[in-house]
């Protein structure tokens, strides 16, 4: 009951019989196949709520913003993750974040290119499903590639546990997190904007064009 969803213990059965599904209320909890299951503990030692970390005090406090305004209109915030994930990119790093699929579903996906940072930008308030992300990032990470990976704290937890060692060229960026709303109630939101025709033009999911969680367009003080 007290699973973050964060996916680290899929990841980490040697022998895959753990799957990510959704309750009732559409939030991702790990079911194991009891028939495979070899009891070797290993999804309990990844778990970041079962395994919970030292707190530790920061060693300094900033308060930033991206110089760029066209950056910063793009972002929900200042915009200081795109500016950490292009030098990163530039480096010939990989950077990993929450982004829409087709089917405007938020999940986790990894990008080489500077012109793909685009997907990541702007916060998605929906929990993501992580898929195979920390083994993808593990292998980069043991390729000596630079590797920047956000996600919420439980998410960056569970990948910390994943990884079980720490990693020099790893910089991981942790969203303030009230808390995120189940994936399934996102779904139901779109196809009711769609059916009662609150989205001009939109007949199907196909027709949405983009979706802005924290749209500037009433000015950077007013939620939109």
């Amino acid at each position: 009951k007290d699973c973050c969803g964060c996916s680290a213990c899929v990841q980490k059965c040697p022998k895959t019989c753990i799957r990510m599904k959704p309750d009732e209320e559409g939030f991702l909890y790990p079911s194991i196949d009891q028939t495979v299951c070899v009891d070797c503990g290993l999804c309990e030692n990844v778990c970041p709520v079962i395994n919970k970390r030292e707190e530790r005090v920061p060693v300094i406090t900033l308060a930033v913003k991206n110089i760029n305004e066209e950056i910063r209109l793009k972002s929900s915030s200042g915009g200081v993750f795109s500016a950490l994930a292009i030098k990163v990119l530039k480096d010939g790093g990989l950077v990993f974040g929450a982004k829409f699929n087709e089917k405007w579903e938020v999940v986790h996906d990894c990008i080489e290119e500077i012109d793909d940072l685009h997907l990541f930008q702007g916060s998605k308030y929906v929990q993501s499903a992580i898929g195979e992300t920390f083994s993808q990032a593990k292998s980069f990470l043991r390729k000596g590639k630079i590797v920047l990976f956000s996600g919420t704290p439980c998410q960056i937890a569970g990948l910390k546990n994943f990884l079980g060692e720490e990693y020099l060229n790893l910089l991981t960026v942790e969203v303030v997190c009230h808390g995120t709303p189940s994936p399934m109630i996102w779904s139901d939101y779109l196809h009711y904007l769609i059916v009662n025709q609150k989205i001009k033009g939109a007949r199907s999911l196909s027709d949405i064009s983009s979706i802005s969680f924290r749209s500037k367009v009433t000015g950077w003080k007013n939620y939109s």
